[in-house]
């Protein structure tokens, strides 16, 4: 399970005189300047995973695959930001003239200018993995652009070297940085003597490294050849499914959605067409496991996303344990908080890379987070915990993911149907049920409510704004003793 805080993660792209690298090193992103890859791996001689825009593979004669062609196809009208690769014998051909004859004789066809101009560059690499084999097939070609289309979701038709199409590309890696200010990369670019769009494509080359490290890349071709030097000729890129829905369906998650609110919330989901996954401690047919596991939130996670490539909704339902002061041990008390906030955390945190256009979390809360009964600490606690866990997540996540929680009053589960104080106690006149929330996270998760993050939404038909005196309306209070 790809956790950009577990791993360090190196993405170069050549630039004039040297090479970009943005290093993702356990949360932390850097992007720096090396005059040689003999320099970059001195200094992170030791990787997760490492892409290089640059041909890691030189075919010999036209009857070996190398994946240009393939990546062009794909990239359609953008097919030209992928110069051909050269031949071996026209990479370490001395002129501009041999370099060109050279492939002739073996491609059956010459070298455009822009290929010419890089060779240099792979000649360094190529001589470098010669004299390392530690390192063959441990840093790996990719392209930042076929990287950019699939994090997208689509080709992404805005030239990065124009301002719009940089801001565009920028806009697809926040989507796999959440957090992380990339404002100030075109800036930097003059701090490093390099172009903007080599840092863009450094960063890209970092996040697909990331993934690839997760499991949620794929090579092209899928059975790629090797070279005379034992290196294949491949590209590692994103999963095709990771910037968008399989088929188009949607991917919903619910914990504790095995009853009650959780299984209406599921429901509710399915009958909109989403695909549903369900965490429940609770026997049936979904996932089973406690949530309080960090293992178990880990092992859920990389299955889901195996399955799916990505996420639309989580919806943070589980219910913590409720138990007094009186009677809650401190192993009790954790137990809550594990349940109602800390899974809420790293769930979210375990997604944040997979998290699509348009997703929502919705935390459920509870009216508890701002009224009390005794004896009730380790339930009340865990409620106010995630109601302020939902706008802190909806500023770290701005502009990738809307997240909002919702505090029921009192739902009658089994939706029976109550009269009297019980019903007149609400303002509302009756007892909610499961339909009153599962309407609201809906809601929530629709474009309707694009504009709203950061909310909490208290759906208690008006208990908590009553107020209420000794011997008002026939009541009276008499505290136990």
């Amino acid at each position: 399970m790809l956790n950009m805080k577990d791993g360090l993660y190196l993405g170069a792209d050549g630039c004039r005189g040297g090479w970009i690298t943005c290093v993702l090193e356990h949360g932390d992103l850097r992007v720096e300047r090396y005059d040689s890859i003999e320099a970059l791996i001195v200094a992170y001689p030791e990787f997760d995973a490492f892409l290089i825009d640059m041909a890691v593979g030189l075919r010999n004669s036209a009857d070996q695959l190398r994946p240009d062609d393939l990546a062009r196809k794909e990239l359609g009208s953008r097919s030209s930001s992928i110069f051909p690769i050269p031949c071996r014998e026209a990479v370490y051909a001395a002129t501009e003239e041999e370099q060109k004859q050279a492939n002739i004789r073996a491609l059956g066809k010459s070298l455009p200018k822009q290929t010419i101009n890089i060779i240099p560059k792979m000649r360094e690499l190529d001589e470098f993995l010669t004299c390392h084999p530690e390192y063959k097939n441990r840093i790996l070609e990719s392209h930042p652009e076929i990287d950019f289309a699939r994090l997208h979701g689509s080709v992404v038709m805005t030239w990065k070297k124009e301002f719009t199409g940089f801001t565009d590309r920028i806009a697809i890696l926040k989507k796999y940085l959440p957090g992380k200010d990339l404002s100030g990369m075109w800036e930097k670019a003059k701090e490093l003597k390099c172009n903007p769009d080599d840092l863009l494509d450094a960063a890209c080359l970092a996040v697909t490294a990331a993934l690839a490290a997760g499991g949620m890349c794929e090579t092209v071709p899928a059975e790629p050849e090797q070279d005379e030097n034992g290196l294949y000729m491949r590209l590692t890129v994103p999963k095709k499914n990771i910037g968008i829905p399989s088929d188009g369906q949607k991917v919903a998650v619910v914990t504790g959605g095995a009853n009650g609110i959780g299984k209406c919330i599921a429901e509710e989901f399915r009958k909109q067409g989403v695909k549903v996954y369900v965490i429940d401690k609770a026997p049936g047919d979904h996932y089973v496991g406690d949530i309080s596991d960090k293992s178990v939130l880990e092992t859920f996670a990389e299955k889901m996303i195996s399955e799916t490539g990505g996420i639309d909704y989580l919806i943070n339902n589980a219910l913590p344990l409720m138990k007094g002061i009186n009677e809650c041990s401190y192993e009790e008390f954790q137990y809550a908080l594990a349940v109602g906030v800390t899974a809420p955390f790293y769930l979210s945190k375990l997604f944040a890379p997979y998290f699509r256009e348009g997703a929502c979390i919705i935390n459920i809360s509870s009216s508890r987070d701002r009224m009390s009964q005794p004896q009730t600490e380790s339930y009340t606690a865990a409620k106010g915990g995630i109601a302020a866990l939902t706008h802190a997540m909806a500023a770290s996540f701005a502009g990738k993911v809307r997240v909002n929680s919702i505090s029921p009053g009192w739902i009658d589960t089994a939706y029976k149907v109550y009269e009297g104080p019980d019903a007149l106690q609400q303002p509302a006149g009756c007892v909610g049920n499961p339909m009153d929330i599962a309407s609201m996270v809906l809601f929530l998760c629709s474009d309707k409510a694009g504009f709203i993050t950061g909310e909490n939404i208290c759906i208690d038909g008006g208990m908590t704004k009553l107020m209420i005196y000794h011997d008002d309306h026939g009541w009276t209070y008499t505290p136990e003793r």
